[in-house]
C-alpha cells in the first residue's frame, strides 16, 4: 500500500470489529438454548412438586374425612337401636298398661270378676302336710285357750253372747259400685262378751265357725269365673269353699237343699279341673291353667254348645245339666268364643212369637176365602 491509502486502512480495521461482533453474536446465540431449557425443567418440577403435594393433601383429607362419615354412621346406626330398642319397650309397657286397664274396667262393669289362679303354685305333698298340721295344732290351741278362759272367768262376770251382725258394706253401695251380678257379702257373725268393765271379747274362731255354719252358697252367681272364684278364691268378705271343705268337711252344709245345691256347683268345678289335669283329652294345649281351663268351660256356656240343638247362652243350671247329661261334645271345648250365642228364654220367646204369626197369616188367609166365597 501507498502513502496516500489511509482510507482503506480505516475500513479494513471496521471490518475486523464487525467479525468480532458477530463472533460475540454467535457465541451468545449458542449458550442460551441451554439455559431457558433447564429454567423451564426446574419450573415443570416445581409445578410437578406442588401439584404432588396438593393430591396427598387432598388424599389425607379424603381418608379423614372417610373416617369422620364412617364413625358418623357408626354413631347414628347406635342411636337408632337404642331408640328403637326404647320404642319397643314403651310399647311393651304401653300395651301391658293397656291390659291392666281392660281388666281394671271389665271388673269395675261387671263383666268379669278378678281371679287369682293359684295352681302354678310350688307346694309340695310335705309343705301341704306341715302346712294342714299347723292349721290343726293352731285349732287345738285356741280351743284350750278357750277352756281356760272359761275356767278362770269369774261367775259374776256376763256371759251375754250378743249374736250383733255386724254390716260391712252396704247393699246399695254394693250396687254402686257396678256390681250387679252380687249381692252384698253377707256380714260375720261376732260373738261378744261383755266383761264387768263393760268391754267387749270377740272370738274370732267362733266368729268363724258360726259364718261357715250359716255360709250359704251365692244363688246369683251368673259366670263360671264368678263360679271357680267362689270355689277357690273366696267371695268378697266370704271364705273361700275349700277352706270350708278342708277345715269342717261336709258338716258347714247341714241342709239338703245346701247339700243338693252344693253337688250341682261341684259338678261344674270337677269339670274346670278335669280340663286343666287332662288338657289333652279334650284338645287343648299342654300347658294349660286353672284359669284357662275356667275359660273354656265359660266359653262352653257362653255359645259353644249344641244345647237342646242350637247354640245357647246357658244359665249355670243350664250348664250342669248339659254337663251332667253328657251332651257336650270335644269341639265345645276351646279357648275360642266361636259364637256369642242368645239366652234360652230368647230363642223360644222367637220361636212362639214366629208360630203365632204364622197362625195369624193362615186365619187371615182362611178369612179372606171366605169373604171371596160370599161375595160370589
Amino acid at each position: 500500500m501507498t502513502q496516500n491509502s489511509g482510507v482503506p486502512d480505516f475500513a479494513e480495521s471496521e471490518s475486523h470489529a464487525d467479525g468480532d461482533a458477530c463472533n460475540i453474536n454467535d457465541e451468545s446465540t449458542q449458550s442460551m438454548p441451554g439455559a431457558n431449557t433447564a429454567g423451564f425443567e426446574t419450573m415443570v418440577l416445581d409445578q410437578l412438586a406442588k401439584i404432588q403435594n396438593q393430591n396427598e393433601t387432598l388424599k389425607l383429607r379424603m381418608q379423614q374425612m372417610e373416617e369422620d362419615q364412617q364413625e358418623l354412621y357408626l354413631d347414628t346406626c347406635k342411636k337408632l337401636e337404642r331408640c328403637l330398642r326404647s320404642s319397643n319397650q314403651g310399647f311393651d309397657e304401653v300395651n301391658r298398661m293397656k291390659e291392666v286397664f281392660k281388666e281394671i274396667v271389665a271388673i269395675m262393669s261387671g263383666e268379669r270378676v278378678r281371679f287369682l289362679d293359684h295352681s302354678d303354685e310350688n307346694v309340695t305333698t310335705q309343705d301341704a302336710a306341715t302346712i294342714a298340721n299347723s292349721q290343726s295344732s293352731t285349732s287345738d290351741l285356741e280351743t284350750i285357750h278357750r277352756m281356760q278362759q272359761a275356767a278362770t272367768r269369774p261367775e259374776g262376770r256376763g256371759r251375754n253372747h250378743l249374736g250383733q251382725v255386724i254390716k260391712q258394706e252396704n247393699g246399695q253401695l254394693w250396687q254402686r259400685l257396678n256390681y250387679p251380678d252380687f249381692t252384698a257379702p253377707n256380714a260375720p257373725v261376732v260373738n261378744l262378751r261383755i266383761n264387768e268393765n263393760g268391754d267387749a271379747d270377740v272370738d274370732e274362731d267362733e266368729s268363724f265357725s258360726d259364718r261357715a255354719a250359716h255360709y250359704r252358697l251365692n244363688r246369683l252367681l251368673k259366670t263360671v269365673q264368678d263360679l271357680a272364684r267362689e270355689y277357690f278364691e273366696g267371695l268378697q268378705g266370704q271364705p273361700s269353699v275349700v277352706a270350708l271343705e278342708r277345715r269342717f268337711g261336709p258338716s258347714w252344709r247341714c241342709k239338703s237343699s245346701e247339700r243338693s245345691f252344693f253337688a250341682k256347683r261341684m259338678h261344674i268345678i270337677q269339670k274346670i279341673i278335669d280340663v286343666k289335669d287332662n288338657p289333652d283329652r279334650y284338645g287343648l294345649p299342654a300347658d294349660m291353667s286353672l284359669k284357662k281351663a275356667t275359660r273354656v268351660v265359660e266359653n262352653m256356656r257362653l255359645g259353644n254348645n249344641l244345647y237342646q240343638g242350637q247354640s245357647t247362652r246357658m244359665t249355670l243350671n243350664q250348664l250342669y245339666m248339659y254337663l251332667a247329661k253328657k251332651m257336650d261334645r270335644p269341639e265345645d271345648y276351646s279357648l275360642q268364643l266361636r259364637n256369642f250365642a242368645r239366652p234360652r228364654r230368647v230363642q223360644l220367646f222367637e220361636k212362639r212369637h214366629g208360630e203365632h204369626q204364622e197362625v195369624e197369616g193362615s186365619h187371615d188367609y182362611q178369612d179372606g176365602e171366605v169373604d171371596c166365597d160370599r161375595e160370589e
